[in-house]
Formats: structure tokens, sequence, C-alpha cells
């Protein structure tokens, strides 16, 4: 083992099923698992959070290995697509990664990029991994 980084988060309770995040730089982000009577439902639920990270863990990995190569996209997506078990036990019983990536760039490179991200250099894409299939796609748009 090479190293270890320490990471830290504080969920604080602010009632109903909602939860204030913040990170050690102070960074906050509002969690709410359902939504209030009337509220408009433009919160992140705590699986869509989970989720986010994931995908923009894998993206920022790949762009990361991408400008290793000196490439930089002309656009990047990272799409999401999960099926979740609502009974218990509550897991994800499958996850796609769709990867939209646009430029004139040599489809192996990305695809290489894509595959070392998802099973080698996202922490949270491997240990997830560990618990259930994650597949994904590459979609290249040359325009």
């Amino acid at each position: 083992m090479t190293g270890t980084t320490w990471t830290f988060v504080k969920a604080s309770w602010k009632g109903g099923t909602r939860f204030v995040v913040e990170n050690r730089d102070g960074g906050r982000l509002t969690l709410v698992a359902r939504n209030s009577e009337g509220d408009t439902p433009r919160r992140f639920s705590m699986v869509d959070a989970f989720i986010a990270s994931l995908a923009s863990c894998t993206g920022t990995n790949v762009i990361l290995l991408l400008d290793d190569s000196g490439i930089t996209p002309r656009s990047f997506t990272v799409k999401a697509e999960c099926v979740f078990r609502h009974d218990e036990p509550r897991v994800f019983e499958t996850i796609h990664l769709i990867f939209l990536v646009g430029g004139d760039i040599e489809e192996e490179v990305v695809r290489t990029a894509v595959r070392r991200s998802v099973t080698a250099v996202c922490p949270i894409a491997v240990t997830l991994g560990r618990s259930v299939e994650i597949t994904w796609d590459l979609r290249m748009k040359k325009r």
C-alpha cells in the first residue's frame, strides 16, 4: 500500500428526511429522502448523491487519464442507469454507466481510460464493484 487519504463528512439532521452534509473544507450539500408535501422535488436524495458520486468519480478519472496522454475531449458526459430493489435487502441489482465522449479521439484510448477508471482507479467504482456488477458502454461522437 503506497498511502492513504483521510476524508470526512458530517451529516446533520434538519427535520423530516432532510440532512445537510458538510465536508472538511466547509462545502455543504442538502439531501432529502422524501420531499415534503407541496415541495418542488429539486433536491438530491441520498441515493441520487451516491450514484452521482460514482458517475463523477469515474468521469473525473477518465478525464485525468486522457489528460495524462495530452488528450482533451470536446464534450464528456457520464450517465448512470441503476436497478434498485425496494424490498429488503435494499440493494442495487445492476449499475450501467454510459460514457458519452465527443471529439477527434481514438476510441481505443478512451476505452482504455474508461476501463481503468471503472476497475482500478475510481475508489467508489472499485469498492461498489465488489458487491454489484458495474457494466459500462462507450459512445463516441466525432463531430
